[in-house]
């Protein structure tokens, strides 16, 4: 029963993460700064996410998506360097926990996660994300414009976490609701 749930837990977050790429796609294309920099990146709420429930298995399914998504998108030119890619989009948000987890004296299972400690993780994750993503292009040569791409990145990747952290909070207070009445 543990391998079913792990696995379930890994490909449901691969999905979400795939599906949340091509909703971004869609919705905000128009809002693309360069190839894989977005102002708006609303798969970054699903990296954030699944990190703060799964842990390294969200991790796991992050990447997988991100795998996903580079196959779909025919962008494995270079595989080396989406497969890199693909690993720092899971690791980005675990290496923010474990910073919270040992810098803010916040407990392992995050029951006194605040809003405005939520908001500083997403703050975390961003810089992590679009640094760590941004270095990486940067070694491999894929990069046109490296420091505007940071902080387009950390920008997409903010908002998109903080539309998606607000949206699953939305969610969770309307199912409240229903249950309650």
């Amino acid at each position: 029963m543990r391998l079913q749930s792990t696995a379930l837990i890994v490909g449901l977050t691969a999905l979400s993460y795939a599906a949340l790429y091509l909703v971004n796609e869609y919705v905000f294309s128009v809002f693309g700064f360069s190839a894989g920099v977005n102002w708006i990146f609303l798969p970054s709420g699903v990296r954030l996410v699944a990190i703060l429930l799964f842990e390294k298995w969200g991790a796991l399914g992050v990447v997988l998506g991100s795998l996903m998504v580079a196959f779909h998108d025919a962008l494995l030119t270079d595989p080396v360097t989406v497969a890199v890619a693909a690993c720092i989009s899971g690791l980005a948000p675990l290496l923010a926990r474990q910073a919270h987890l040992r810098f803010s004296n916040l407990d392992v299972n995050l029951t006194a996660l605040s809003a405005r400690g939520l908001v500083r993780l997403a703050v975390t994750f961003s810089a992590l994300s679009a640094a760590l993503h941004q270095s990486w292009y940067v070694w491999r040569g894929v990069s046109d414009h490296p420091f505007n791409s940071v902080l387009v990145m950390f920008t997409g990747d903010m908002l998109g976490a903080m539309v998606v952290l607000y949206a699953a909070k939305v969610m969770l207070s309307l199912g409240a609701r229903v249950r309650g009445g």
